[in-house]
């Protein structure tokens, strides 16, 4: 498949043009060259593809052979994760871009180790850019600022997929209907208290009988949901 290099708007032009650290990547590290395709985005679902036509110092542009826009799919993919370990967080990001989710809503679980800072959800949104330009999306995954348990069950009422190893439901059991919203609720990896439980109301299931790190099991979840609505 093609590379995708992220531009902030595109173009109606037959030519667009690429500058910034995408350039210098494309330039410095992957050693772009004349006529070789490449896939540009908004990450709004708008793309445009084309052949490299010129190479300056700091820029490089192309000429469009073809345009798309990628419409939002049903149904939306909401994975609310517990806050982890920076490097954690990190690694969890990228898993969940990769598989597919079109929302990520950081949750300050009460058995969370780590906070949310500042420059937290910057950060983050840099992770998945990354992730999804890995993973040839033209659609990136929405990346909220984090919220409270109270926040997630009145904001998702009933509506919610609680990730348990105790539950006895099995997540091959779940249903899903085209227009409705998937949430899926990742604790944190000390556990979900029994307090939030009662709190985050809906459906508690478990993946397995192996228990999966917090940072791992928003991917599996995915991975399962994925396959069951017939992406997959």
């Amino acid at each position: 498949m093609l590379s995708v290099f992220v531009v902030p708007e595109l173009t109606s032009s037959d030519v667009q043009i690429i500058d910034g650290d995408e350039a210098h990547h494309a330039m410095k590290v992957m050693r772009l060259n004349i006529g070789e395709e490449i896939v540009v985005t908004d990450g709004q679902g708008n793309w445009a593809q084309g052949a490299v036509s010129a190479l300056d110092k700091k820029s490089f542009s192309i000429a469009v052979i073809r345009r798309g826009f990628e419409e939002p799919r049903a149904p939306e993919l909401i994975v609310i994760q517990a806050l982890t370990k920076s490097d954690r967080m990190r690694e969890t990001i990228e898993l969940l871009t990769v598989a597919g989710a079109d929302r990520i809503i950081p949750w300050k679980a009460e058995r969370s180790i780590a906070q949310e800072k500042e420059s937290s959800t910057e950060k983050w949104n840099a992770v998945a850019i990354a992730a999804s330009k890995q993973s040839r999306r033209v659609r990136f995954p929405v990346i909220e600022s984090a919220i409270t348990t109270k926040q997630a069950a009145q904001r998702f009422d009933g509506k919610m997929i609680v990730l348990h190893e105790a539950a006895s439901n099995k997540f091959s059991s779940l249903k899903f209907v085209d227009s409705t919203p998937v949430v899926i609720v990742v604790g944190p990896e000390g556990g979900i208290s029994e307090e939030e439980l009662s709190l985050l109301s809906g459906t508690q299931v478990r993946l397995g009988q192996e228990v999966l790190r917090s940072a791992h099991a928003g991917f599996a979840a995915l991975a399962a949901v994925q396959t069951l609505i017939q992406r997959w």
